[in-house]
């Protein structure tokens, strides 16, 4: 996303954010506390495409999310893509949110409203920073529970205390400082739908091998073309999974591509589709969890146009993957087979 349309989103999205937040308004005769209605922070909505980098802390860790050239990217990931749009999102709404009602000063009640300081036993409170390209910082606060219903509002809202503050508030608007890092990263790695393949070959290290094929795009279901003899397909539903395989295929993590896989445990899947793209991708278990690499090629023409562009996002990564989308690029004769019957 460029520069300009950010901006253009900003102006948007603030615009529907503050409409939200204030659209019923306080009721008559109500004499809100010194500061409520204010934006928390003033300043942000002039400065939103300046921010550079995005911290989040917690008690286990942190996340870092960096601006370059090319989007948002994360550090604890080795530089991986973050969801622009999320990463965004979060901005403006730090730049909409607002003081709502005064809370309570008391330290000692900080860890109900999940305000405590992260270094506090138990902490669940998180921390946001926002910098600019020069390091300054543009926001510091302390988040804590949210708040799905506000009266008044179409947001809901949060807890929140400034870092060199006692007093806490409640907030209106949306601020998303999740601690699950994969939710920050573009966690989608191909699309390739179930009508584009045309073949898959499933190599097992131990020699097993798998033809799958469908003659037309149009066609619903896949055949195993070297069915072992006495053999017979249990179910299509099963075939059906590899061919889906890697539509809206998703990573639970990613890490650069520097532990070598095995080729003991290596399961290696190709796949073809009908406009001439390859697909090669190679599953290993490691420590535990399935991890999966990825090699495209095209014939050409938009073929190898798709195949550049995956290579580009996909080359020198390694991504963990769950156990069911490990298990549709693995699957075994033993699943898919049983004793053909006399007749049948």
């Amino acid at each position: 996303m460029s520069p300009k349309t950010f901006v253009v989103l900003s102006i948007l999205t603030v615009v529907a954010l503050g409409a939200a937040v204030l659209a019923p308004g306080l009721n008559q005769g109500y004499q809100p506390a010194a500061g409520a209605g204010d934006r928390v922070f003033p300043k942000l909505i002039d400065r939103a495409n300046d921010v550079a980098a995005v911290v989040i802390e917690h008690a286990k860790g942190r996340i870092t999310l960096i601006k370059n050239d090319d989007g948002w990217t994360m550090n604890e990931r080795d530089g991986y893509n973050a969801r622009q749009v999320r990463v965004q999102r979060t901005i403006l709404g730090l730049a909409q949110l607002r003081f709502w009602e005064p809370k309570t000063r008391n330290k000692e009640k900080f860890d109900k409203l999940e305000l405590q300081n992260l270094d506090a036993k138990d902490a669940k409170s998180k921390v946001i920073k926002l910098f600019d390209e020069g390091g300054v910082v543009l926001v510091d606060l302390i988040v804590g529970k949210r708040r799905p219903s506000l009266p008044g509002t179409t947001t809901g809202g949060v807890y929140i205390r400034k870092p060199d503050s006692d007093q806490t508030w409640l907030a209106a608007g949306i601020t998303d400082v999740t601690e699950d890092m994969k939710n920050w990263l573009e966690r989608k790695i191909l699309n390739i739908g179930f009508s584009r393949v045309k073949n898959i070959v499933i190599r097992h290290p131990d020699g097993e091998t798998i033809n799958i094929s469908k003659p037309t795009g149009k066609a619903e279901v896949f055949k195993i073309d070297n069915m072992p003899p006495g053999k017979k397909l249990i179910s299509p539903v099963e075939l059906g999974s590899a061919g889906r395989a890697l539509n809206n295929f998703q990573l639970d993590d990613v890490r650069k591509d520097e532990i070598p896989f095995d080729a003991a445990i290596t399961i290696t899947t190709d796949f073809t589709t009908f406009d001439g793209l390859s697909i090669k991708t190679m599953v290993a278990k490691q420590d535990g969890a399935h991890w999966l690499k990825i090699q495209a090629t095209g014939t050409a023409g938009d073929a190898s146009i798709k195949a550049d562009a995956i290579t580009a996002r996909t080359k020198g990564w390694a991504f963990k993957i769950s156990d069911y989308a490990a298990s549709n690029l693995t699957m075994r004769f033993k699943n898919l087979v049983e004793d053909a019957k006399a007749g049948s």
